[in-house]
């Protein structure tokens, strides 16, 4: 399969770098004497795995907030540090631990439907179908912690605020379609949903 998805990627690249992809696709292997002669790719139904790029999205998800955090708190790379994701979707990050593990240098993983018994002293990450928590708070100042989430909070706040008008005004429902009415009431209901969590955090610092 990974050859698979690197000779059709060659293919769509060649009109724009035709040396060195046809460089690599001889390397592969491959039918014909020429890239350049390929069949151009055609979309192919039985290789559409729209369930499993919906899980791996929640899983990047989740890295880019671990690592996001990490980032906001300057912690390096190489310290390690053990997660714990609490989300309604167990299976899907149980599948995922070993991506966890090496993208979101995380010492351990723990997946389950709800958050650790003991939260204090934890530095929180939050996406829209997860909370992560991570014992780091011997490296961050919790007050400034407690102040980004603040701020986050008042941010989300704002936008909803701005969708609920929106959807409120009858010249937005009348003349707007549907769809995009339909994803603007879907955006408000994860606003929601982040506000929640922000909330619970700060409550439970």
């Amino acid at each position: 399969m990974l050859c698979y998805v690197l000779t059709q990627t060659l293919k769509l690249l060649h009109p724009f770098m035709p040396f060195i992809t046809e460089e690599i696709w001889q390397a592969l292997p491959h039918e014909g004497d020429f890239l350049m002669l390929a069949d151009w790719p055609v979309y192919r139904p039985e290789l559409s795995f729209p369930a499993e790029e919906e899980a791996m999205e929640l899983i990047m998800d989740v890295i880019r907030a671990v690592r996001t955090r990490r980032a906001e708190m300057n912690v390096p790379p190489s310290k390690k540090a053990r997660l714990f994701v609490a989300a309604e979707k167990t299976e899907i990050f149980r599948q995922g631990v070993p991506f966890l593990m090496r993208l979101a240098y995380a010492s351990e993983v723990s997946v389950s439907a709800e958050p650790p018994a003991q939260t204090e002293g934890m530095v929180t990450a939050v996406t829209h179908e997860a909370r992560i928590f991570m014992p780091l708070s011997e490296l961050v100042d919790m007050e400034k912690e407690k102040a980004r989430l603040e701020k986050e909070l008042k941010k989300s706040t704002g936008e909803l605020e701005g969708l609920k008008a929106k959807l409120s005004n009858p010249g937005f429902i009348g003349k707007a379609p549907e769809n995009v009415v339909a994803a603007e009431r879907e955006r408000a209901e994860k606003l929601q949903a982040l506000i929640d969590k922000l909330s619970a955090q700060l409550q439970a610092m």
